[in-house]
């Protein structure tokens, strides 16, 4: 019996070590696994997070997900205040504009390095416009009043002496209602992003005037990298709930890698019906037009954070005259743990 125990304790102390082994590289438990995702839309920007949802990305990572999709970043923001949402896929500005407001929101990973924002004239205005300057006095759509979008044409408008009160600022969504106010006639110009913006393009129905489909496009329209989407929460949130945020780092990231090897084909396939706003044959014309905007690694850069701040400060005074700590509006610490666990 001695020998047979001889024979057993070593094969039973591998086992533990293998064992403890597993368990201290295992992934931390999420706090909290059933989350309430907020999104600002479902244009290209933000697929990352479209795309960890269909590919499975976020089960993997221990999470229940459920998506709300908001016809504009304002509603998606108002969403997370208000406790109805955790954690919101939209605009990275909007940390900053809250920071002019004493809140404090935290941007954890990066979907997109560049807006993909196409600015154009529609076809019921466009005999009558030429540049900027000739929009005072007309309707521009954007997704939602206060959002990325309204704040992008407020930028572009101020560089030829526009104000933002000289124009009426029309909210139509980012998706179906954008298409269908272009071409009704109710707007002059419009502010979208793909695959609206392409759809609108190939039918004649958009003609651009400004277009930050790519890193140097938007580098020479903006003044630098201009990280659009992102992921955020509350400082609280992402305090007191560390894992679960790792958690969506992780599936994010898994979806950023998967599309940087992916055709435009095989993306347009993993997009479920609900968002794909066109035939899967245009969907992928549309996303290989602005496919250099998605981050391939999730990260801020300090410079890009200057950017966004820059161009806010450009036409809101408050966001200029506010003491502003950028650093605290961006965490880079869970891109960089990923995969560490």
């Amino acid at each position: 019996m001695k020998a047979l125990w001889r024979l057993v304790l070593p094969v039973l102390a591998t086992c533990a070590v293998v064992v403890n082994a597993s368990a201290a590289g295992a992934a931390p438990v999420p706090e909290k696994p059933k989350l309430h995702l907020a999104a600002a839309g479902v244009g290209f920007p933000y697929l990352p997070f479209v795309i960890a949802d269909s590919r499975g990305y976020f089960k993997q990572a221990g999470l229940d997900v459920e998506i709300g999709v908001f016809s504009g970043g304002a509603k998606a923001l108002q969403a997370l205040m208000g406790g109805s949402a955790d954690i919101v896929a939209g605009a990275y500005s909007n940390t900053i504009t809250m920071a002019a407001k004493g809140q404090q929101l935290v941007s954890f990973v990066t979907l997109a390095s560049c807006p993909g924002w196409v600015f154009g004239v529609t076809r019921a205005s466009h005999g009558k416009v030429k540049t900027y300057a000739d929009l005072k006095g007309m309707r521009i759509g954007v997704s939602s009043p206060g959002s990325s979008f309204h704040m992008g044409v407020n930028y572009l408008l101020s560089k030829s002496g526009v104000k933002p009160g000289d124009v009426s600022i029309i909210g139509v969504g980012s998706s179906a209602g954008a298409i269908a106010a272009a071409r009704s006639g109710q707007i002059d110009a419009l502010m979208s992003n793909d695959p609206v913006a392409t759809v609108l393009q190939s039918s004649g129905d958009l003609f651009p005037l400004a277009v930050m489909r790519d890193p140097a496009d938007t580098r020479a329209t903006l003044g630098g990298d201009y990280p659009e989407a992102a992921i955020y929460t509350t400082k609280a949130f992402a305090a007191k709930n560390p894992n679960t945020v790792q958690a969506v780092t992780d599936a994010i990231l898994e979806a950023e890698r998967w599309m940087a090897q992916a055709t435009p084909e095989q993306v347009a396939a993993a997009v479920p019906q609900q968002y794909a706003l066109a035939d899967k044959d245009v969907f992928a014309q549309a996303y290989g037009n602005m496919r250099s905007c998605i981050s391939r690694d999730g990260l801020m850069t300090d410079a890009a954070a200057h950017t966004v701040h820059d161009v806010l400060a450009a036409f809101d005074p408050d966001i200029g005259k506010a003491s502003i700590d950028l650093k605290a509006t961006y965490d880079n610490r869970f891109v960089e743990n990923a995969g560490k666990h």
